[in-house]
């Protein structure tokens, strides 16, 4: 059965007009060859893209039996991201007992997400960087420079 990325029925977050009228999709093979991956554009998908892919990977019972810190490095694999740290989120965000950041993309100074543990446990959620979290994403950037230089 052939599907075709455009007309299959999308579960979540719908893609950008913008997108589908360039014929570009997240689930692309990534194959030479394939005409999603031809058609795409040299510019990086928007970060709410990636960030839906690490949610996407993301499992709430891989971090009940592995620990918080092991299921986010196997969902930043997932999407080819780097789990970079975690550290507790110490009153930097509301109802959350970790914060662990990813590195989406080492282009153009790094692209960077931010998983959040909720404080019972229960639920994870992808987001990017606020005022109270900016400077995670400023030490994260400084963090993947180090490694860079190794």
């Amino acid at each position: 059965m052939t599907t075709d990325a455009h007309t299959m029925p999308v579960y979540g977050p719908t893609r950008p007009v913008n997108m589908t009228a360039t014929g570009r999709s997240p689930l692309s093979s990534g194959v030479p060859g394939d005409p999603a991956q031809a058609q795409r554009p040299k510019h990086p998908a928007p970060l709410a893209l990636d960030l839906v892919e690490l949610d996407l990977a993301l499992d709430l019972s891989d971090i009940a039996d592995r620990g918080f810190a092991d299921a986010v490095r196997d969902a930043a694999k997932v999407i080819g991201g780097e789990f970079l740290f975690d550290l507790p989120a110490s009153g930097l965000v509301d109802d959350a007992q970790r914060i662990a950041v990813v590195c989406l993309s080492r282009d153009n100074g790094g692209r960077f997400g931010l998983v959040l543990l909720s404080a019972g446990g229960e639920r994870v959620e992808t987001t990017e960087a606020d005022e109270a979290t900016a400077g995670l994403v400023q030490f994260a950037r400084a963090f993947v420079a180090v490694l860079e230089k190794l």
